[in-house]
């Protein structure tokens, strides 16, 4: 398609990756897009929270980005924290779309997102730098729930009737004549079962009950009939973004195993203010620090023991854990709480990865370095994006998860990981409980880890 206006879709690019956005990575990937397509018309889009959510030595280069022009940000309260935005200038200008969202919701208002050329991603790829792609956008509940309702939406039109061949009167008319043909009554709106609906917006019988309660219809089995005019309202529901719930400090606070001066600098860190522990905090804020704590953990002492979830989902080398000769160590966990444990780790050297029997990417995987190579790490990422699906090949097993490895073709395979907690709701014990060596399953990417080379997926 010839045209030289590209909308950047900032708060996407700046995250790839990462779990809070960079504004480096964001410069970064739009210099590389203009070295690569040079004279492009670039406009460069992030979202109302953009501001508070990177580092805080960036934001006054943020606010003189924003003087110059060079970056916009929506309207306060803009539906879709700013892709509605980011779409109506793509629209009006004709423009590409650089981002790796799919824009679900707005599948139904904004068709053209399918035409070849206009959604490109992006993806910053070790050592080689910034790869753009042309991509088509994924398909999903959100986008068969926004197609339908622009569809039903849409001015409907009632062909006339053919012409009777005789009058009423039982005489037949003749060349010439003029006749009005006779009202042909709409069609009767059509009805649907519960669990047919179910299907259609990929959920559950109990989440149909859950969305119907929400618009007062009642379902009271999967094969429940409803009326047309309650279909269109539970997928109107379905469509709607989902509001993260508000959280007290003190119930985040013990979640997070922190106390409230911990909570506050954690929170005062990401530009959120928590003024007591009592402070009711957005449901926003609350993930954002939760995200904040993720990232603020240390990483893992060499030796030392993995921290233990609660729940017992994370074991260690007990009684019930794994135990056989193919047995690999696991993915880097948190690092141990106390600092004594940390010391005696500290001073006990590292086994050598042969005595463990670790090999090739496994042995990379146990030291936190790149699993796999980058020639094809960069096959993986030019052909699969997170939120897609693959075959994948059980080719090990760790104390946490199993290694999944996918087939790049000419005798070349990319390895994944799958953590116990991504096999099963509930997540099982152990792997080896749902998932065999050699089996061949279908999972879900959930994310991509640029620096070590490795997709993380749970099981479809």
């Amino acid at each position: 398609m010839a045209t030289n206006h590209v909308v950047v879709d900032g708060s996407n690019l700046a995250t790839e990756g990462r779990t809070l956005p960079s504004l480096p990575q964001l410069e970064e990937a739009v210099a590389s897009y203009v070295e690569e397509h040079p004279g492009s018309d670039i406009i460069v889009v992030v979202d109302a929270t953009f501001e508070h959510r990177i580092d805080a030595k960036d934001r006054d280069r943020l606010k003189e980005a924003e003087l110059n022009g060079e970056v916009v940000s929506p309207p306060a309260g803009t539906v879709g924290r700013g892709d509605a935005f980011v779409l109506k200038i793509a629209k009006r200008t004709g423009g590409i779309v650089l981002s790796n969202d799919s824009f679900q919701e707005f599948h139904g208002e904004h068709p053209w997102l399918f035409e070849e050329g206009r959604l490109i991603g992006g993806k910053p790829v070790p050592g080689v730098g910034w790869i753009f792609t042309p991509r088509n956008p994924v398909r999903g509940p959100k986008s068969r729930a926004a197609t339908a309702a622009v569809r039903r939406n849409a001015p409907k039109t009632v062909p006339a009737a053919k012409l009777t061949v005789t009058r009423p009167d039982g005489s037949t008319p003749k060349v010439g004549d003029v006749l009005t043909p006779k009202d042909v009554a709409p069609s009767p709106a059509i009805s649907m079962r519960a669990y047919a609906l179910a299907k259609e917006l990929g959920v559950d019988t109990k989440g149909l009950k859950e969305l119907a309660s929400s618009v007062k219809v009642a379902v009271a089995s999967h094969s429940s009939t409803l009326t047309a005019d309650q279909v269109d309202r539970i997928r109107a529901k379905a469509a709607e973004p989902v509001p993260l719930p508000k959280v007290r400090a003190y119930a985040l606070a013990k979640e997070l195993e922190l106390d409230h001066a911990g909570l506050k600098a954690l929170a005062a860190g990401i530009g959120i203010v928590v003024a007591s522990h009592s402070s009711s905090l957005a449901g926003e804020d609350a993930e954002a620090i939760r995200v904040a704590a993720r990232v603020s953990e240390p990483e893992p002492t060499s030796g030392a023991k993995p921290r233990r979830r609660r729940g017992g989902r994370g074991r260690g080398r007990g009684a019930n854990a794994e135990e056989s000769d193919d047995t690999e160590p696991p993915l880097p966990t948190r690092a141990p709480s106390t600092k004594k444990t940390a010391t005696k780790a500290a001073k006990k050297p590292a086994e050598p990865a042969a005595k463990k029997g670790v090999r090739g990417a496994d042995a990379m995987a146990a030291k936190g370095t790149p699993v796999n190579e980058p020639l094809d790490f960069l096959s993986f990422v030019a052909t699969h994006e997170v939120g897609g699906e693959i075959t994948g090949v059980v080719s090990a097993f760790t104390s946490h998860g199993a290694m999944v490895d996918i087939e790049l073709g000419d005798s070349r395979s990319f390895r994944c990981y799958a953590p116990t907690e991504r096999l099963g709701d509930p997540p099982p014990t152990k792997a080896r409980d749902v998932l065999s060596r050699r089996d061949e399953r279908t999972f879900r990417i959930v994310a991509i880890d640029a620096a070590r080379r490795v997709a993380e997926v749970e099981l479809v």
